[in-house]
């Protein structure tokens, strides 16, 4: 009999544990179920969460982004004249030269008798001209006799001056060789042997449209950002007046100071150009939500109600964006939660 009752007694407890497990687990879920119908209250009651800002009054400068190539400043051209080999090159690409320092020699062929017929007449010349000195003196010759004989000596030297000149390419200015497009034993024949320019400024090309020509100004700021994001700045230093005929772009051109020898010619670089300055209703551009072609934003009224408002925007900058119309100074907007709002319901202003 008393196994009898224990047994009734441990089948009884192990109902009651069960009951009250599965109790627990049925308030559970009806606190859940308290707790979303909270949140939905809680919406309904306080609002929509998000998080806001004024629409202020402000000036923005448009600042936009142009590419072109780095060009030397006064830029210039040794010319090779003649179509002998290289029998020397004295500089390399980076070598600072000096106005009419020798750059290249050819090698000296059979077209260079007339430098050696040339030498020749010199020596004779210089030796009858020394003869003619010492007639002079004693009164032998004339002084008109002297002269024409020592102009006859200095025309010579002129012509050897020439030639030489003529078997050398030599520096047109002074500066820093950019290019070279020969080597030793080529034959440069006529025309361009080398580039030499003035690093210390360089001058940004850059072909702009006819759509855009009219927002440059001369003296308008430009910056490029290097590979080690350091910036050089420049300005807008020339705008023609007319465009190129066979491009039917206009040539503008950025001038960057250059002492540390950063931009070098042949570089494709963009650089940022402030152009033109606006003044307006400015708002974050997150602020902006585009739909459907149209850009809004989401606004919340004095009662604390959202509205979603059609917006003409204008120029972008540094995160802002000007609203042309369909904002006021002052105006309320959102700038984070907007995404699940709806026109007029209740906004809760986070900070």
């Amino acid at each position: 009999m008393n196994k009898t009752v224990k047994t009734i007694v441990t089948l009884m407890a192990a109902s009651l544990l069960f009951a009250g497990c599965d109790l627990k687990k049925k308030d559970e879920k009806a606190q859940d179920a308290k707790q979303v119908t909270t949140i939905e209250e809680i919406q309904k009651q306080k609002g929509k969460p998000a998080r806001v800002v004024k629409a202020t009054k402000a000036k923005l400068t448009d600042v936009r982004k142009f590419s072109g190539t780095i060009e030397g400043m006064q830029q210039t051209y040794a010319i090779s004249k003649m179509n002998d080999p290289l029998a020397a090159i004295n500089v390399k690409v980076g070598s600072n030269v000096t106005k009419d320092q020798v750059l290249a020699e050819y090698v000296r062929s059979a077209d260079n008798t007339q430098l050696e017929q040339t030498k020749e007449q010199i020596a004779l010349l210089e030796k009858a001209t020394e003869r003619m000195r010492d007639l002079h003196a004693k009164g032998g010759i004339t002084q008109q006799d002297m002269d024409s004989q020592e102009l006859q000596l200095k025309i010579a030297k002129m012509n050897l001056e020439t030639l030489e000149r003529a078997n050398k390419i030599l520096a047109p200015s002074s500066g820093v060789v950019t290019e070279m497009k020969f080597q030793v034993g080529q034959v440069p024949g006529q025309g361009t042997f080398c580039t030499i320019a003035k690093l210390d400024q360089v001058i940004l090309k850059l072909n702009i449209t006819s759509q855009d020509i009219g927002l440059f100004k001369k003296g308008a700021a430009a910056t490029v950002t290097l590979a080690d994001g350091k910036k050089v700045k420049g300005k807008v230093t020339t705008i023609p007046l007319a465009a190129n005929p066979q491009t039917r772009f206009f040539p503008v051109e950025v001038t960057f100071d250059n002492k540390n020898k950063k931009l070098l010619p042949g570089m494709y670089i963009t650089a940022d150009m402030d152009m033109q300055q606006v003044s307006g209703v400015v708002v974050p551009a997150e602020a902006i939500v585009y739909r459907n072609g149209l850009n809004t934003v989401w606004t919340v009224d004095g009662e604390g109600n959202a509205k979603r408002k059609i917006v003409q925007v204008g120029v972008q900058a540094n995160g802002d964006v000007q609203i042309v119309d369909g904002l006021s100074d002052g105006d309320v907007v959102m700038v984070e939660g907007q995404s699940k709002m709806n026109d007029g319901d209740k906004v809760l202003i986070v900070e």
